[in-house]
C-alpha cells in the first residue's frame, strides 16, 4: 500500500470565477459544468468541457442591492434554477444551457427555493421532467420544464409542514420501474432539525397526497442545523448512501430501493445500516465545532471546518487534511462551500473569488485493510485485490475463529467439533 501517496488533492480552477459581477455567494456543478451565482445577481456559467463561458443578468429591471441565494444545475449541466434576493423579495428563474435569456418563474415569486431535487433516472438534455423544488416556507413544490416550450409546462403544490414549520434546506430524489411499468419515488428533504422520508407509487401529485392528513415519517436528532444539508453518493447513476449534516453529528447510512420492509424511526423503507457520527470525534480534543458543509464519496466524508477540508473515513478516523490558496480578499470569508459533480466524479469548494477542484485517487485502493481492522471480514474481502491481501484477511478470520473456540466452556467446545467432525463426514459422503 502506498502511504504517501494522498487520496484526495486540492488545485485551483479558477480564480477571479465572478468575472467582475461582484463576489460568488453560491454554486452548483453537473457534467464538467460549474455555475455560479454572484452578489450583483449574475449568474456566470463556466463549461471546462467545451472550455468556454458565459453569464446572464437576473437583476434586470429589478432596483436596488440584488444577490443570488441558490443555484442548482441538473446532473447533465443542461438545466439551471437561480433564486435572486433583493430589496423587492425572491424571484426564482429558470435557464436552458442553449439559452442566452432566463425564464422567470412567476408562480414562485416571493418564495426563496432553498433546495431541487432532480430525476436523475428520467431527465433528458431537452426536459428536466419532474423535478421537486424545496422553499424557505415549508412547501414542496412540482416542476417540469421542455426547453423547446421556452417555458415551464406547470409548477404545482405538493406538501407543506405544518407540525413544525421549517425551511426546507435540501432535497434528494430516487425513482426505480416496478412491475406494471409504473415508478416508485423515493424523496428525502432535511430541515434544520429534522430528515422527512417519502415514498409511494404513480405520479409525485399521488405520492405526497397520501401524506397530507396521514402520518409524515421523519427522523429529528437534538440541536439543529442552520447550514443542514443532505447527500447521496451516485454510483452508476443510482444513489447508494446517504449523509446529513445534521446539527447533533453526520447521520448516514446505505440506501435500498428494492426494500419492502418498513420501519416505525422515520426513515420509511429505503434506509439501511444507519450510523451517527457525532461532530466530537472531529474535534482531536478541542470543543466540537459543526462543519459548515459536507460532501461524500464512496468512503469517505469531506467536512468544510474553517478554511480546511478534513476527510473523515468510513471508520470514522480522519485521514487527511486539506488546504486551500486563498487570495487576500478572500481569506477574511475563507471557503464559503462544497460541492460535488457525481457525473465527472469531481468535488468542488469555493470562496468569494476562486474555485478550487478536489479530486479523488483511488480512495479504494485501501479499504480491505480498513474493514479488516474493523473485523468487518465480507467488506474486506469484497475490497481486496489481490491473493496476498485475501490471504492476509482469510489468516484474521482464522486466528479469530481459534481464539473464539478457546474461550468456549470445555462441553460447548466438544459439542462444536464433534458438529463439525459431523459436517466433514457428510460432505466426504456426498462426495463419494
Amino acid at each position: 500500500m502506498d502511504v504517501t501517496r494522498q487520496v484526495f488533492t486540492v488545485d485551483l480552477l479558477e480564480r477571479y470565477a465572478a468575472k467582475g459581477h461582484g463576489v460568488i455567494t453560491c454554486m452548483a456543478p453537473g457534467n464538467d459544468v460549474i455555475v455560479l451565482g454572484t452578489s450583483k445577481g449574475w449568474i456566470i456559467r463556466h463549461d471546462f468541457g467545451l472550455g468556454d463561458s458565459y453569464d446572464i443578468d437576473l437583476s434586470l429591471g429589478r432596483t436596488g442591492d440584488q444577490s443570488i441565494s441558490r443555484v442548482f444545475v441538473d446532473p447533465g449541466g443542461s438545466h439551471c434554477i437561480a433564486t435572486v434576493v433583493g430589496n423587492g423579495g425572491a424571484e426564482t428563474f429558470y435557464t436552458h444551457a442553449k439559452w442566452s435569456k432566463p425564464r422567470v418563474l412567476s408562480k414562485l415569486k416571493g418564495l426563496v427555493v432553498n433546495a431541487v431535487a432532480w430525476n436523475r433516472q428520467l431527465i433528458t438534455e431537452g426536459s428536466t421532467k419532474e423535478i421537486i423544488l424545496g422553499t424557505d416556507n415549508g412547501q414542496l413544490r412540482e416542476m417540469a420544464v421542455d426547453e423547446k416550450d421556452k417555458k415551464e409546462k406547470y409548477i404545482k403544490f405538493l406538501f407543506e409542514l405544518t407540525e413544525l414549520p421549517e425551511s426546507f434546506m435540501d432535497l434528494q430524489m430516487e425513482t426505480t420501474s416496478i412491475f406494471n411499468g409504473g415508478i416508485r419515488y423515493y424523496v428525502m428533504a432535511v430541515t434544520p432539525k429534522r430528515l422527512y422520508s417519502f415514498t409511494g407509487i404513480g405520479s409525485l401529485e399521488t405520492v405526497f397526497a397520501s401524506y397530507l392528513d396521514g402520518a409524515v415519517h421523519f427522523m429529528e436528532l437534538p440541536g439543529e442545523n442552520p447550514s443542514s444539508e443532505l447527500h447521496f453518493f451516485i454510483k452508476q447513476r443510482r444513489a447508494i448512501n446517504f449523509a446529513w449534516l445534521s446539527g447533533a453529528g453526520i447521520y448516514y447510512g446505505g440506501l435500498n430501493f428494492g426494500a419492502s420492509h418498513s420501519s416505525q424511526d422515520g426513515d420509511e423503507n429505503f434506509v439501511e445500516n444507519k450510523a451517527l457520527l457525532g461532530y466530537s470525534k472531529l474535534s482531536e480534543g478541542a470543543e466540537a465545532v459543526k462543519p459548515s458543509s459536507l460532501a461524500i464519496s464512496e468512503f469517505h466524508f469531506l467536512l468544510l471546518i474553517g478554511n480546511k477540508v478534513k476527510v473523515n473515513r468510513i471508520s470514522e478516523q480522519i485521514v487527511e487534511e486539506l488546504h486551500f490558496d486563498l487570495t487576500s480578499e478572500s481569506a477574511s470569508k475563507g471557503i464559503l462551500g462544497l460541492a460535488s459533480d457525481a457525473s465527472a466524479g469531481l468535488f468542488y469548494a469555493y470562496d468569494q473569488n476562486s474555485i478550487f477542484q478536489v479530486s479523488v485517487n483511488d480512495e479504494g485502493r485501501d479499504m480491505w485493510k480498513v474493514y479488516l481492522d474493523m473485523k468487518e471480514y465480507a467488506a474486506a474481502l469484497a475490497n481486496c485485490r489481490n491473493a496476498l491481501q485475501r490471504d492476509e484477511v482469510y489468516l484474521a478470520q482464522e486466528n479469530l475463529c481459534k481464539l473464539n473456540l478457546r474461550s468456549l466452556p470445555r462441553t460447548s467446545l466438544d459439542r462444536h467439533l464433534s458438529m463439525r467432525r459431523s459436517a466433514i463426514y457428510c460432505r466426504l459422503r456426498r462426495l463419494l
